[in-house]
């Protein structure tokens, strides 16, 4: 019996209104075309503990607890074990819209320090073998924002910048391959960029046949 290769983990990240979901959902497209077996995810999940992450930021309640970590922690682990690691086990390429990439961004600029995230998604998060940030300008992301986000976001300029920063600098924490992508420029030209670099990453891994 042939041994299945171990999938590939590629998680999107950037700050609000920088287009990852948008990117995910067209990468996924484009992948799909090239015959690869995908699965696209994102977090927070659609469980229970997801939805609840998901109505505290929303609310902005207690957004830079511990309380709120600990949720993203437990609905990650759940992912991790009932998505993301049975589909590398199969050999499938995983696509997330964000990831713990993005709790070292946002909750480290929340105060909690980045080592200890880093700390406690070892124990049981397999690192991505492709991160790709999208950069953009905080003020432009703001523009693109619905207005009832706009209005969230604009009252936490300085907290968006410190995200974008850390963002700017994972490859000082993160031991893997990290891509920053202008992700100013129109939605077609990003995808091409995106793909471009996975497309090289995947072929080199011998994950999927055209």
């Amino acid at each position: 019996m042939r041994k299945v290769k171990r999938g590939v983990l590629i998680a999107i990240e950037g700050i609000d209104g920088s287009g990852k979901t948008t990117q995910c959902l067209l990468l996924y497209d484009a992948l799909r075309k090239k015959n690869c077996d995908v699965l696209l995810s994102h977090e927070p999940t659609e469980g229970k503990i997801g939805e609840k992450i998901r109505n505290l930021l929303k609310k902005n309640s207690d957004i830079k607890s511990q309380e709120v970590y600990e949720l993203f922690v437990r609905d990650r682990m759940e992912h991790v074990n009932e998505k993301i690691e049975p589909a590398l086990k199969e050999g499938k390429i995983v696509i997330i819209d964000r990831y713990f990439i993005s709790t070292i961004a946002y909750q480290g600029a929340s105060g909690i320090p980045i080592a200890k995230i880093i700390n406690n998604h070892e124990k049981f998060a397999p690192m991505p073998d492709l991160v790709i940030i999208l950069d953009i300008p905080v003020d432009e992301a703001i523009k693109r924002l619905s207005n009832k986000r706009k209005d969230l976001f604009e009252k936490n300029i300085d907290f968006l910048q410190k995200v974008r920063e850390i963002y700017l600098n994972m490859k000082k924490f993160l031991n893997t391959n990290i891509i920053i992508i202008d992700a100013s420029r129109s939605i077609m030209d990003v995808h091409k960029e995106i793909l471009y670099y996975v497309m090289n990453f995947i072929e080199k891994r011998g994950i999927c046949d055209e």
